[in-house]
């Protein structure tokens, strides 16, 4: 159990770290981005090495010993390719995100990031009963994931809706002027950080002036803040493999079956 507590918290607070640090740099340099690459490397190894060990393991139920297919069935093109989406789709999301979420958010995304990995470390050690290795941790990388991700995702979903507020001029203004809004939020430093985020503040400017144009049709505007959903999902699967990725390198005691 400190195992997984030891873990589980060296995967909510060194990537919230990673983050804070580029936060707080962003503004001044281009190279607040290497704080990211730390977070992407966690993630392009945790999951290149579930991804690896899956491969190996059904490659020894379907080819025989000795067979020279295996110098060429490597999996590593498939790990490779698997590992460089995953980390194209979540390092922007999380680095989005520890911009923009306000402190109540920060609170529930940090809750899920330890969750997560605590559920994937206690189905791995219960799986470990039933499964030989490495689908113990294969079969735990999903649930773990989805279980955790679900309820906190509809958690932040009503957060966000309750507590965002549009300022009350943004209410009368039309796109252009609340396009403008947003956009000033980006640091006076020009460079490629400020350009790639102009995206995400234009985004969040039609956003947010859709749903002042849809203020008398509540259901249809709550369509635009399931992005905040889906972000729950891509934190919970982040934590997962980051959690993977910690424990190979962790040093304590491996897990005890329970």
């Amino acid at each position: 159990m400190q195992r997984r507590l030891s873990i589980a918290l060296v995967v909510t607070l060194l990537p919230t770290a990673f983050l804070w640090l580029w936060k707080l740099t962003y503004g001044f340099s281009d190279w607040a981005a290497i704080w990211l690459l730390f977070i992407a490397a966690m993630i392009f190894l945790g999951n290149w090495s579930i991804t690896i060990d899956r491969w190996k393991a059904e490659r020894g139920i379907f080819l025989r010993s000795g067979s020279w297919l295996a110098g060429w069935l490597t999996g590593r093109t498939g790990a490779f390719l698997s590992s460089t989406l995953l980390v194209f789709l979540l390092v922007p999301a999380l680095a989005w995100n520890a911009l923009t979420m306000s402190g109540a958010e920060v609170v529930v995304s940090l809750a899920l990031v330890f969750a997560s990995a605590w559920l994937f470390l206690w189905m791995q050690s219960f799986l470990i009963r039933h499964f030989i290795p490495p689908f113990d941790r294969i079969v735990a990388t999903g649930p773990s994931a989805w279980m955790v991700g679900l309820p906190f995702s509809i958690i932040l979903f009503f957060v966000t809706w309750y507590a965002q507020s549009i300022p009350a001029e943004m209410l009368t203004a039309d796109f252009s002027v609340t396009l403008r809004s947003r956009l000033g939020e980006l640091p006076e430093r020009r460079g490629w950080i400020s350009e790639m985020l102009a995206f995400g503040y234009a985004f969040e400017a039609s956003k947010m002036w859709l749903v002042v144009q849809m203020r008398d049709y509540p259901l249809i505007a709550i369509l635009f803040n399931l992005d905040m959903a889906l972000f729950g999902f891509f934190a919970a699967r982040a934590s997962v493999v980051m959690t993977h990725f910690v424990e190979t390198h962790y040093h304590g005691t491996p897990n005890a079956p329970v």
